[in-house]
C-alpha cells in the first residue's frame, strides 16, 4: 500500500482528532464523577447545597491550585 504525503497527513489528522475526542470525553466523565461524589458527600453530611455550587467550588479550588503552582515556579 503506497500512500501519498497528503493521504498520510489526512490520516494523521483524523487519528489525532479521534484520539483527542476520546480523551476529552473520558476527562469530562472523570470530572462529572468527581462533582457527583463531592455532592454526595455534602448530602451525607446533611448540608443542603446545589450541584452548581459544588461545581463552582471545585473550579475555584482548581484555579487556586494553579495560582499556587505559578507562584512556586
Amino acid at each position: 500500500m503506497n500512500f501519498t504525503v497528503m493521504q498520510l497527513i489526512i490520516m494523521f489528522l483524523i487519528a489525532y482528532v479521534c484520539l483527542y475526542a476520546l480523551i476529552d470525553r473520558v476527562m469530562k466523565c472523570i470530572e462529572h464523577c468527581a462533582t457527583a461524589r463531592a455532592y454526595g458527600r455534602f448530602r451525607e453530611a446533611g448540608t443542603m447545597i446545589k450541584m452548581d455550587s459544588v461545581a463552582a467550588g471545585i473550579a475555584k479550588s482548581k484555579e487556586e491550585k494553579d495560582n499556587v503552582e505559578k507562584r512556586l515556579n
